[in-house]
C-alpha cells in the first residue's frame, strides 16, 4: 500500500520516478570504469549520523559548529522551549530505544512533550526516553574505524538516511535505492523484492564477484540452510498473493 502512495506523491509532483542515466550512457552497461580499483568495501553504521561520529573533525567536514574554546555550539530546541547542546557520549554503547527511529515517531508533526526521543522533535515520543541522547557525540574512544576516516580518508559530511525511518528500509535503500514502500521492521514485510533486484543482481549480471558479510546469530544461519533461496521464493510469492 505504502508503495502505492509513493508512486503517485511521485507522479503528483513531477518527480522523477526511476533511475537516472548511467555515468556513461554510451559504453556497454558493465564497463568497468574505475580499473585502478580492485575492491570497493561499504561499511554500513547504523543509527548514527555524520555529527555523532566525525563532528568534531578540525579543519575537514562540515562538522559542528563551535566557539574560540573549540566547544561545539549545537543546539536542539524541544517542543517546550527546552534546549539541548551537543555534548560528549561516555561510551559507545547505544541506549535501548533512544533515539526512537520509527518512522511514525519520525515523521508525525511535533507535540508539547518535553521527552523527545528524536532529534526532530518526535510527534510520537519514547516515554521517559532521555531528550539528549540524540545530542550525544563521540570525540576519542569511538569505534576503530574512525581514527583512520580522521587520519586522511575521504568523508561524506553530508550525511542525512535515505528513509526517515528504521533499520531495513535503509537497508533497502543501500542495496536496491527504494524501500519498495517499506516503514517498518517486521518480517513479513521483508518477503517482497524490488522490482529493479539489488545492487548485487547487476553485479552479478555483469560478472563482478561480491560478498555481502553480515553478523547472524546462529538460529538465523540454520533457518536460513533449512528453507534457502526457494523457501524465500515461496515466501515472497505468498507475500505478493496476500497484497
Amino acid at each position: 500500500m505504502w508503495e502505492s502512495v509513493e508512486k503517485r506523491g511521485i507522479e503528483r509532483r513531477g518527480l522523477v520516478a526511476g533511475p537516472a542515466d548511467r555515468p556513461r550512457p554510451d559504453l556497454p552497461a558493465g564497463t568497468d570504469l574505475l580499473p585502478a580499483i580492485k575492491h570497493i568495501v561499504v561499511l554500513m553504521m547504523e543509527n548514527h549520523s555524520y555529527d555523532n561520529y566525525l563532528g568534531m573533525l578540525a579543519d575537514r567536514g562540515d562538522g559542528l559548529p563551535m566557539d574560540a574554546s573549540g566547544t561545539p555550539t549545537a543546539v536542539n530546541v524541544l517542543p517546550n522551549g527546552q534546549r539541548i547542546g551537543a555534548w560528549h557520549l561516555p561510551a559507545t554503547a547505544q541506549v535501548t530505544g533512544n533515539p526512537t527511529q520509527t518512522w511514525h515517531a519520525s515523521t508525525c508533526p511535533p507535540t508539547a512533550s518535553p521527552a523527545a526521543g528524536s532529534p526532530l522533535r518526535s510527534g510520537r515520543p519514547l516515554p521517559g526516553a532521555d531528550p539528549a541522547i540524540p545530542m550525544g557525540l563521540l570525540d576519542r574512544g569511538g569505534p576503530a574505524v574512525l581514527p583512520r576516516a580522521r587520519a586522511g580518508l575521504p568523508v561524506g559530511d553530508r550525511w542525512f538516511c535515505s528513509c526517515l525511518g528504521p533499520t531495513f528500509p535503509n537497508r533497502r535503500f543501500l542495496i536496491s535505492g527504494t524501500a519498495n514502500g517499506l516503514i517498518d521492521d517486521l518480517p513479513w514485510d521483508l518477503v517482497d523484492y524490488p522490482p529493479a533486484g539489488t545492487i548485487f543482481d547487476a553485479l552479478s549480471r555483469y560478472d563482478i564477484s561480491w560478498v555481502n558479510y553480515h553478523s547472524v546469530h546462529r538460529p538465523s544461519s540454520c533457518s536460513g540452510a533449512c528453507f534457502g533461496g526457494g523457501g524465500l521464493v515461496l515466501l515472497r510469492r505468498l507475500a505478493a498473493l496476500g497484497r
